[in-house]
């Protein structure tokens, strides 16, 4: 049978994309604020922010690109958090 899979075929699952997979994994130990993940289905990498009151979610096709977007959505709450608040009485 052409078709027929060995038993060892079926108990090995398939790794998709290992290396984006590993890139995931080596930036989520790197930024303790940050939990990154590789979606194999979408072929992106998210990054969900673990200091933030409001959910925030980002996404890149690349690690690089994920790094930077995280950079940017971190300086804009510090901007958010520092800036002067105008009360009229």
């Amino acid at each position: 049978m052409p078709n027929a899979m060995l038993d060892s075929e079926l108990a090995t699952p398939r790794r998709w994309d290992p290396e984006q997979t590993a890139a995931a994994v080596q930036l989520d130990r790197a930024e303790s604020g940050w939990h990154v993940m590789y979606g194999s289905w979408s072929r992106r990498f998210f990054a969900i922010a673990l200091w933030s009151d409001e959910p925030v979610m980002v996404y890149a096709h690349t690690a690089g690109e994920l790094r930077e977007v995280m950079r940017d959505v971190e300086a804009e709450a510090m901007e958010r958090r520092f800036r002067p608040s105008v009360r009229v009485a």
